[in-house]
């Protein structure tokens, strides 16, 4: 008979990087990437040199991990440093063997990298718009930074596949948590904006025509981070998910390979490195000359940044690094997303 699997400790996790930054909402929902594995000595974790889909955090025992000369270093869970992952710079620079009983957190990188996206993708500002449905929806549109990207050859198709649809005062047009499969504007009416919180329902805005959204949960890969309802009745111009990529995050998402940021740095372009991960992961490790500011902060802090620097988000952030160079964008910012090799080959 199988044994149940252990149960996980929430206390023990919430000190652990990044667990420690969730907020208590988004910890739960990272919770459900985590698995609690119980390990005999002289089993093998991962090996040198693999790239591997999971984090894996020494919550009880001991691990050996052994770099390319077999050289050894020994840790146990009570050592500070397995407050992070283990080795947890891909590819694995160690094996890691267990030298003892021990219970080992194995976390997706990739689901926790969508649930840290979610909870930072951006707090709506409070935007009090005129409701006159008499504004040209797509005048309004051209007139935004994201869309002023567009290249011209792509706007005919663009407004061409925009789809229409009827809504009533009280519907629900996205809820949060939901997956975000459309990308929406105004044509006329308006909605609100609101997020859960620790103290219920919080309305966080209000938009009208000619404004936009649905758009971050496309780019960032994940659930929707508000609900939308309809304030008055209206009317909802709609992109698929296919083609919002195809036709405007493709064109407006600007990458760069390592050859082609070489260059930039060689004809002394005021380049910025953005890492968009929070402060404890890039505390463990990142990027030479980077700095850091936390896709959740990035939001507020876009209109202090230097309007004639260029911003390079470094591309260690999963889906936030796409998102980031999308704020910086919709901030009327230059910003381009650096690809991994992999990506770029």
């Amino acid at each position: 008979m199988s044994q149940p699997a252990p149960s996980l400790d929430e206390e023990a996790i919430k000190q652990l990087v990044p667990f420690n930054e969730l907020l208590r909402h988004q910890f739960q929902e990272a919770l459900k990437c985590c698995e609690l594995l119980t390990l005999p000595p002289r089993k093998k974790l991962f090996k040198r040199g693999e790239r591997d889909a999971y984090w894996y955090y020494l919550m009880e025992g001991a691990v050996d991990l052994l770099d390319e000369e077999f050289n050894i270093t020994s840790f146990s869970a009570e050592d500070p440093e397995c407050r992070r992952a283990l080795d947890n710079r891909p590819p694995h620079r160690f094996s890691a063997i267990t030298t003892s009983d021990c219970q080992i957190l194995k976390v997706d990188k990739a689901r926790l990298d969508l649930a840290i996206t979610w909870d930072q993708a951006g707090e709506y500002g409070v935007d009090e718009s005129d409701d006159e449905n008499e504004i040209d929806w797509m005048s309004a549109l051209l007139e935004s930074e994201v869309f002023a990207k567009v290249p011209p050859a792509n706007i005919q198709r663009l407004f061409a596949a925009f789809k229409n649809e009827e809504r009533n005062l009280g519907d629900v047009v996205v809820a949060e948590g939901d997956p975000g499969e459309r990308f929406y504007v105004i044509e006329h009416g308006s909605v609100l904006i609101s997020k859960r919180s620790e103290n219920g329902i919080e309305q966080v805005a209000k938009l009208g025509p000619g404004q936009f959204f649905g758009e971050e949960a496309l780019i960032g890969e994940t659930t929707r981070n508000a609900t939308v309802t309809m304030e008055t009745d209206g009317a909802l111009m709609y992109l698929e998910k296919e083609e919002f990529k195809s036709l405007l995050e493709q064109p407006v998402l600007n990458r760069l390979t390592e050859r082609d940021l070489e260059a930039m740095q060689a004809d002394s372009t005021n380049l910025i490195l953005l890492d968009v991960r929070l402060s404890g992961e890039f505390k463990h490790f990142h990027r030479e000359n980077s700095i850091n500011i936390p896709l959740n902060k990035l939001r507020q802090r876009c209109q202090n940044l230097d309007s004639g620097a260029c911003y390079v988000v470094v591309d260690n952030a999963g889906p936030r690094a796409e998102l980031g160079v999308y704020l910086l964008i919709k901030a009327g910012l230059q910003a381009f997303l650096l690809q991994s090799e992999t990506d770029a080959g």
